[in-house]
């Protein structure tokens, strides 16, 4: 089964550490991942590391599978969204930060992804455009 991916590469006017600061800090995910009410790591982040994160009443966990500072970040989503991965690749140029992020889902079988493809819940591209504009609104200061 061919994965179903979404991406949207866009820049932020920020240096790449900022931003990867910003994207690997459990306490300030609430302020760029829509929908993200808090945020538990069970350790520092590296490949491996566990995280609750709390949507409203729902309470999922993110694994860290792809941590390589300052460039690269994913994470695989268990729970509700089982099988759904994140990824995050910054790439410097100057003061401003190439931000490619990429939302891959894995159906697990080929009914599962006519569902996901007609009868898709979410809209993925607009939560990257969100992830994004909430991006830079959080390294730029405003709220």
């Amino acid at each position: 089964m061919k994965p179903v991916t979404h991406t949207l590469i866009d820049s932020v006017r920020a240096p790449i550490e900022q931003v990867f600061g910003l994207l690997t800090d459990p306490d300030r995910i609430p302020y760029w991942l829509p929908g993200c009410i808090t945020v538990q790591s069970d350790g520092p982040f590296k490949k491996g590391t566990r995280l609750q994160v709390r949507f409203g009443e729902r309470l999922t966990e993110f694994e860290i599978v792809d941590f390589t500072p300052p460039s690269t970040f994913g994470w695989l989503e268990r729970g509700q969204r089982h099988g759904w991965r994140t990824f995050f690749r910054l790439d410097q140029s100057g003061q401003v930060t190439a931000l490619t992020v990429r939302a891959v889902w894995m159906p697990h079988s080929f009914l599962a992804r006519l569902r996901g493809r007609f009868l898709e819940k979410r809209n993925v591209r607009r939560q990257l455009e969100q992830i994004l504009e909430n991006v830079r609104r959080v390294v730029s200061g405003a709220s």
